[in-house]
């Protein structure tokens, strides 16, 4: 059975067959090839996979990403950033990898912040001097980061399939996070100066100060989510209801954006996302069921347990996994396939759950970034108006440093674990 699970998989993929469809007709051949398992199996899995309590938090943070993206805060956020950074060399870079910081606390999507950040800052960093494959390339690289801070919809995904602590995941994604923002900031600094880009604004307190109440209503959303939830205050589905609640009002009633005429428009849209990601979510679940019972699982962690004597060898084959299969799979659908496969090995090598989810999840998170699939960078070279190839040259400095800070993260346990280690 999983010699054919995993052949017609990959074939469908050939086929360029969607994932989600992948998924399911992998799973019925592998159940009918096998012939001890009723039919029902799948649709009875499919519908228990996704009857989760903590699961509930994915559609109502894709509800408040709705929100966030059409109430104007992406706008407010980049002109907060603007004026905090907008003083350095290369201010617009670090004001786009700032906003991205903040904006990650927020939407806990990468693909939304590119939308949100990009559409505002790639324009205004070509007007400002800066080379459109720059532009996109810095846009692209920082926006992974909405998937490494706090909300995440992968660690979400990574914590239902493995029954790890979402608090705990939320706390361990915030020093991750903030690294990856800062080693970004280095890069454009350096690139910046060397080449020149960008003019430097003039430091204004005023202006920050007028920035900051303008945005501080909007800053205050990462508090609510995040500070709710790691001081006991909300679980995560809680927190994400209250996020909903919050941005609805600051945006209708204090922003004054979102009329009521957008909210069919919000929630249809919010609607079709949802549907979609829990269909892909009950495919998987079946997809897993199966790998289960022929104990995959088991098999494949005995073997790497064998293979790779350390654990920093199978860290090492943890972050190349994630490397190629990003290529091929957005970092949301490879969560979902790997982390049934990989956790077991990690916990064989005796390795925390939550250093774990942040090493897979920010080693897939890379796949945002490379092509053929990498979304951040298709869409943000979209907005900046050039194709994915202009962009590679300019890509590969953050890239690079993406790269390294994945292995930094995978070798020195204590960035993620420091906090968590504390709630205990």
């Amino acid at each position: 059975m999983a010699e054919v699970l995993f052949l017609t998989f990959a074939a469908c993929l050939i086929l360029s067959v969607p994932v989600v469809f992948s998924l399911l007709v992998a799973s019925i051949a592998a159940i009918l090839w096998g012939g001890a398992l009723p039919l029902t199996i799948v649709p009875h899995k499919l519908v228990s996979g996704i009857d989760s309590y903590p699961l509930l938090a994915i559609p109502l943070f894709i509800v408040f990403g709705e929100v966030v993206n059409k109430g104007g805060i992406g706008r407010r956020i980049v002109d907060f950033s603007q004026a905090l950074v907008g003083s350095f060399r290369g201010g617009l870079a670090h004001a786009n990898i700032t906003a991205s910081m903040f904006f990650g606390g927020i939407s806990g999507s990468a693909t939304a912040d590119s939308a949100a950040i990009g559409s505002v800052l790639i324009p205004a960093m070509k007007r400002g001097g800066y080379p459109a494959p720059f532009s996109v390339a810095v846009t692209a690289t920082s926006s992974i980061i909405g998937i490494i801070i706090p909300p995440s919809v992968d660690l979400i995904l990574y914590g239902w399939l493995t029954d790890t602590p979402m608090d705990e995941l939320f706390a361990g994604g915030l020093l991750p996070g903030v690294l990856i923002g800062a080693a970004l900031m280095v890069v454009a600094y350096v690139i910046s100066s060397q080449k020149g880009y960008g003019v430097r604004q003039p430091f204004s307190l005023p202006e920050l100060a007028r920035k900051t109440g303008d945005t501080f209503p909007a800053l205050m959303m990462p508090l609510i989510i995040i500070g709710g939830i790691l001081g006991g205050i909300f679980t995560v589905t809680e927190a994400a209801a209250a996020a909903v609640i919050y941005g609805l009002l600051i945006t209708s009633l204090y922003y004054r954006e979102l009329k009521l005429s957008d909210f069919p428009a919000l929630f249809t849209d919010a609607a079709k996302t949802i549907g979609q990601v829990m269909f892909l979510l009950g495919t998987a679940k079946v997809f897993a069921y199966v790998m289960t019972i022929e104990q995959v699982p088991l098999k494949l962690s005995q073997t790497l347990f064998e293979a790779l004597p350390s654990t920093q060898l199978f860290a090492l084959n943890v972050i190349l996994i994630c490397l190629v299969v990003g290529l091929f799979l957005t970092p949301a659908i490879a969560t979902i396939i790997l982390t049934p496969i990989l956790f077991p090995a990690a916990q064989s090598f005796g390795i925390d759950p939550v250093h774990f989810g942040l090493m897979l999840v920010s080693g897939l998170a890379l796949g945002h970034v490379t092509p053929p699939v990498g979304l951040t960078l298709l869409l943000s070279a979209s907005i900046g108006g050039i194709t994915v190839e202009q962009s590679l040259k300019s890509l590969l400095p953050f890239l690079a440093m993406l790269v390294a800070i994945v292995l930094v993260i995978a070798y020195v346990p204590a960035i993620t674990l420091f906090i968590p280690e504390l709630m205990r």
